[in-house]
């Protein structure tokens, strides 16, 4: 019986010369596919596209290898570039999450993918021709997206490298599945990030601040939760998302004695509260300490409602992130700071962490101690320690405690 062809070669004459272009014989129907060009196939294969194929048997080899990579018979040509992204970042139903997570749990959380989705959903699906397959995405539609992204000169360089992620990194995914075999995001030109300066206080404006946020909270415009937040942030270096969910439990009262007779008590830092995600863990994904001076940690004990939570808002619940925000501008501005001021500044509620670092610097507390006590993560210092000392957490009190006494509390 003699052997059906797998394909029928052709060479067709255009405009720049002579090109090779292939039939493919499906081997289940014996139907014959529609011409298909060697050159584009040979792209695909990701062997090479500036050179033409002018050989029939370079030809042929090509032909071969596009059957064998399943490129020509599979359904992975019909497959949506911009679906697959959507469902690779789907944190319910995504495989690639679940295994990453079921390999190293928490590798990727929901508050991550959910803001790979919006940056996709925002940034990439809009700017690519409709119901574009992912076989047929090119670098050029790629480049046009992140060209046109620093056109519009609306997101930092940052943000962009973000949504190149977005799209990459599923792209990555298709590679290592062989539903593709040749990334196109790979020819991209490399993204240089710029990054913002960083918006902070200096101490004479901690000093001012600590005065005016005491004022206003006097007068009844802040209320003690966001007062108390504020006063935590500066002298802590924690987080918003960290702030927001401290529950009295992680507070340990009395924990340390400084030998000027100072009584410490110390922050277990174990969760943060996002969005999407709720109560969760770090940023850095593990726990970390600070001392306080104990009458801040007992009026933070005091401030907490019936299930523990430290900063509760008056309707119940967790104090809300971006009244938070408006609270510490509305401190700036009576301090004589202009909302067009702080956004020149980059001035925002994570500047007093930023001040909380610089002041600790100043106060000559070492890198290591500080990056332990703010949660930075580094090889060099995890490879050193596992856990700060109550050395270190008294040297870094000697700071937060001089922070503390700005605000003058105690009523």
């Amino acid at each position: 019986m003699p052997k059906r062809s797998k394909f029928y070669l052709y060479q067709r004459k255009l405009k720049n010369g002579n090109y090779w272009y292939v039939n493919f014989i499906d081997p289940i129907s014996g139907e014959i596919s529609t011409g298909k060009s060697i050159d584009v196939l040979k792209e695909k294969l990701g062997m090479g596209y500036v050179e033409s194929i002018k050989r029939r048997d370079e030809a042929a080899i090509i032909a071969n290898k596009a059957l064998e990579s399943g490129l020509v018979f599979s359904n992975k040509e019909s497959l949506s570039f911009v679906d697959y992204c959507r469902d690779f970042w789907d944190w319910d139903n995504s495989a690639y999450i679940k295994m990453r997570n079921y390999i190293k749990p928490n590798s990727i959380g929901l508050e991550y993918s959910n803001n790979m989705l919006i940056n996709f959903n925002r940034h990439v699906a809009p700017n690519l021709p409709k119901g574009i397959k992912l076989q047929d995405l090119t670098t050029k539609h790629l480049d046009n997206i992140v060209k046109r992204l620093f056109a519009e000169n609306k997101l930092s360089s940052g943000t962009i490298q973000m949504v190149v992620i977005s799209f990459n990194q599923p792209l990555k995914e298709a590679i290592r599945q062989g539903i593709i075999l040749v990334n196109p995001a790979d020819r991209l030109m490399k993204i240089t990030r710029t990054e913002e300066a960083r918006g902070l206080l200096s101490y004479t404006e901690c000093k001012e601040f600590s005065k005016m946020a005491k004022v206003l909270y006097l007068d009844g415009k802040i209320i003690k939760s966001y007062y108390l937040a504020l006063v935590t942030a500066v002298s802590t270096g924690m987080r918003s998302g960290e702030i927001r969910a401290l529950n009295s439990e992680n507070i340990v009262t009395s924990a340390l004695v400084r030998d000027d007779g100072i009584v410490l008590d110390k922050i277990v830092i174990k969760e943060s509260i996002a969005p999407y995600s709720g109560i969760k863990c770090t940023k850095g994904k593990y726990e970390r300490e600070i001392c306080i001076p104990h009458n801040l940690g007992v009026m933070l004990i005091d401030n907490a409602d019936s299930k523990g939570r430290v900063f509760p808002s008056k309707s119940g619940g967790y104090i809300s992130s971006p009244t938070l925000r408006i609270v510490f501008s509305q401190v700036l501005l009576a301090m004589g700071i202009s909302e067009e001021e702080q956004k020149k500044r980059n001035l925002t509620f994570h500047s007093l962490r930023h001040s909380f670092a610089t002041l600790s610097r100043d106060g000559n507390i070492s890198q290591e101690d500080r990056m332990l006590v703010l949660g930075h993560k580094s090889e060099k210092v995890n490879n050193r320690y596992t856990h700060i000392s109550d050395e270190q957490l008294e040297r870094v009190s000697l700071v937060t405690s001089k922070i503390v006494d700005l605000f003058s509390y105690e009523q």
